[in-house]
């Protein structure tokens, strides 16, 4: 447990702004010391409404010690400042609210930043292998809940810092009930250490239900079109209630917990507190005057120990997400790519593999075995076999995208090692087979690859692929394209695609099933435009079949990750 709270306040720390925690801090000491002098008045306020003696109370003396110093009060002038004090102690704690806020804020905000940056600095093979819905859970909700457990965490602070200050004015009024009610108050919290341990434990387990909740709705909004065909909406919708559920019991479970705990808590202070007066009462003798400003202390003191209670449990129950962000964060430092340090290869001669082997964890056999090939710079080579055969390994390996576990890569007789790995990889367009564009512009999803690219440009980038249609749409390279690119057919979205890699003047393209599900009409238009950058440039065609594999100088063909044919044109 301590390895896992030391763990979690390692990634917590810097992400803390600490002037803003500092005047969190001092405005929760001023607003508790502004609520504990207030409080201390109701004293000299009731001697001098009811005509009791200050002697038989020390806080008492606060009116006859002014009196003496030349300062005569009297109740109009008490009742003045105890409204002050508590317009001021107001005016404290809504700054205090407001900088706490901020500091949650800036803290998710930096959570989240650091772990974004630390996925997209990491290896290809370990985020493929990632679960999807884990990296939305960590990306989404657990900066959410982290932030959140700090705000309670910064809650639990202020509320102790009050609770301090109420205690000291207690003491100031009446040592010894103080420290009778004081004892009883700090054995109810220590009883619920119990309750802070099932908080953890329930916030660990809510943190795997969001991994298998984000997951599920992702999968399934990206295949609302296979739902709806196979006729299964009514099934996904009620396997989608029991994810719910899930996460739904597991909240209701925690919530239970607090409300739990909240009642007894209440319960027992209101018990220690009963408990408290009448020893006051019956055992010290404590003066009116002294007591009913003491029960007063102590029924504000009741709500706060239940805040400092709800505060801890919340942040027990929260820290878990901390702990899974510090994780992932260590996983992703040993995931790192190194960045390069060399200039990338000029590939003006040839890309060569020599005995590559590709093994990916969890699979019996090598995704790549002892492939051996040669890419001549300037051709077109198609690559084919069956699923499964390496070929889009053999893709992610010439767009530097992973490193072999053994063999050797060069480029023009260089090797491509770590620490030429990013840079080649700024000479290669990689075409997919699902074409990704983002919900703007079609002129800002080309920009994304040229941010420095004006309008003639992107256009004549756009006629190369033979997407000009674009040119014809009412608002031109200002059409969004919606979520995804939706709004656009398949073919429509690859050709844009092209158009966007093809910008980045590449020495290499892949083209990765780029045809595999067009029509014949975009299938021509891709091959047209495929036929006129022949020669130009390298060209890695990734397929089983069609009209682009007619392109090709030479044909290399896999099987369960070997190079079983080399065909030349």
């Amino acid at each position: 447990m301590f390895v896992r709270h030391n763990r979690a306040m390692n990634v917590l720390a810097p992400a803390l702004p600490r002037r803003r925690l500092a005047l969190a801090a001092t405005l929760a000491v001023l607003g508790s010391l502004s609520e504990g002098l207030g409080l201390i008045m109701l004293v000299p306020l009731l001697q001098l409404a009811t005509g009791e003696s200050s002697a038989s109370s020390g806080a008492g003396g606060i009116s006859a010690r002014l009196a003496d110093m030349g300062m005569p009060l009297g109740l109009g002038s008490l009742l003045i400042m105890f409204a002050l004090l508590i317009a001021l102690r107001a005016c404290l704690v809504q700054l205090r609210m407001i900088v706490e806020a901020q500091v949650q804020m800036t803290v998710t905000d930096a959570l989240r930043a650091t772990l974004f940056k630390a996925l997209l600095g990491a290896n290809w093979r370990y985020l493929s292998r990632m679960r999807q819905g884990n990296m939305m859970a960590l990306a989404l909700s657990a900066p959410e809940r982290a932030g959140t457990g700090l705000q309670f965490l910064l809650g639990l602070g202020s509320a102790l810092i009050t609770l301090a200050a109420i205690m000291l004015a207690a003491m100031l009024i009446a040592p010894l009930p103080t420290l009778a009610l004081g004892l009883g108050g700090l054995l109810v919290l220590v009883l619920y250490t119990g309750l802070r341990s099932r908080a953890a434990h329930e916030g660990e387990a809510l943190g795997s239900a969001y991994g298998d909740f984000y997951s599920f709705f992702s999968e399934r909004l990206d295949a609302l079109r296979m739902i709806k065909s196979f006729g299964k909406e009514a099934q996904e919708a009620a396997q989608a209630d029991l994810i719910a559920a899930n996460v739904r019991k597991l909240r209701m479970a925690y919530q239970r917990g607090l409300a739990v705990g909240q009642f007894v808590l209440q319960a027992g202070a209101a018990a220690v507190m009963a408990g408290g007066v009448w020893l006051a009462l019956s055992l010290w003798h404590s003066p009116i005057s002294s007591l009913l400003p003491l029960i007063a202390l102590f029924a504000r003191s009741v709500p706060l120990l239940s805040a400092v209670q709800m505060s801890w449990q919340q942040w027990a129950h929260n820290a878990p997400a901390l702990d899974d962000l510090a994780q992932a964060l260590a996983q992703t430092r040993v995931e790192a790519e190194p960045g390069s340090t060399n200039a990338a290869p000029t590939l003006s001669r040839m890309i060569r593999l020599d005995r590559v082997t590709v093994r990916f964890e969890g699979r019996a056999i090598a995704a790549l075995d002892n492939a051996t090939l040669a890419i001549p710079a300037g051709s077109t080579t198609f690559v084919t076999g069956p699923s499964g055969a390496g070929k889009s390994t053999l893709a992610d390996l010439v767009a530097g995208l992973i490193l072999p576990d053994a063999g050797a890569i060069t480029i023009d007789g260089e090797a491509l090692d770590a620490s030429r790995l990013t840079a080649w990889r700024s000479r290669v367009a990689y075409v997919q087979q699902e074409p990704l564009l983002f919900d703007m512009s079609v002129r800002d999803n080309l920009l994304w690859a040229a941010p420095l690219a004006d309008d003639p440009t992107l256009e004549a980038a756009l006629i190369r692929a033979s997407a000009q249609f674009v040119l014809d749409l009412p608002e031109g390279l200002g059409t969004r394209v919606g979520s995804s690119g939706r709004q656009l057919s398949g073919g429509e979205r690859q050709r844009i695609v092209l158009a966007r890699a093809l910008l980045r003047d590449p020495a290499l393209l892949i083209l990765d099933e780029a045809t595999s599900a067009l029509d014949t009409a975009n299938e021509a238009a891709i091959t047209e435009a495929i036929t006129a950058l022949k020669g130009k440039l390298t060209i890695m065609i990734i397929g089983h079949r069609g009209v682009l594999a007619g392109l090709a100088d030479q044909t290399i063909t896999l099987a369960e990750g070997r190079v079983i044919r080399h065909k030349c044109a």
